[in-house]
């Protein structure tokens, strides 16, 4: 549902938002449609980077929804829950070099991270007055963006998996855009914390 809603300033680390657990929605109601609005509407303005997904901690709203920006279209999921995944958790594709993850909330920082290579959420839309539940299954890079997204939902962060298991890190050099790797203490400076 894109309506003309107005967007959400994207908060930054270390935003106290960003490490609180968010609680779940449970009234379809005024404030629902409004956020949800505005959720999908901030997701769809943002430039460079364009963002894939945004959750609402990330606009400083400590529900469990986030939105996706994936083949073009807006999906919305509300009260998200991984209910099933793959055995192995990969880096990125397989054969190819690991995928770089990065975050609006974190700009111009960057790094790998292990994700199950699918998983199955269960998660709720509104239809009328109602939550329903329903089931996807997502692989590949829309499994990685939804599992960033339920990390955001629960307080966590890309970053804190680079300091915990000892992943590299990097910064995009302002003037070249380059990455350059950064020192682990930065993490810590970042606000990376130990899962």
């Amino acid at each position: 549902m894109i309506t003309k809603a107005k967007t959400a300033t994207i908060v930054y680390i270390p935003h106290v938002a960003l490490r609180t657990v968010a609680t779940a929605v449970t009234e379809v109601d005024d404030k629902l449609f409004a956020l949800s609005a505005t959720l999908e509407q901030t997701l769809l303005q943002t430039r460079n980077p364009r963002g894939v997904g945004l959750a609402g901690p990330q606009i400083a709203v400590g529900k469990r929804l986030f939105a996706t920006q994936l083949d073009g279209s807006i999906k919305l999921y509300i009260n998200p829950r991984i209910a099933k995944h793959s055995k192995q958790l990969v880096l990125g594709p397989k054969g190819e070099e690991p995928r770089l993850e990065g975050c609006l909330s974190i700009p111009k920082i960057y790094g790998p991270v292990p994700r199950w290579e699918w998983v199955e959420i269960e998660y709720a839309v509104v239809s009328g007055a109602k939550l329903i539940q329903k089931t996807k299954r997502l692989s590949d890079f829309p499994a990685r963006v939804a599992q960033h997204e339920i990390d955001h939902l629960d307080g966590r962060l890309f970053i804190d998996y680079s300091l915990t298991l000892e992943l590299p890190i990097y910064s995009e050099n302002p003037e070249t855009e380059e990455l350059e790797l950064l020192a682990p203490e930065m993490l810590i400076a970042l606000g990376a914390q130990q899962l």
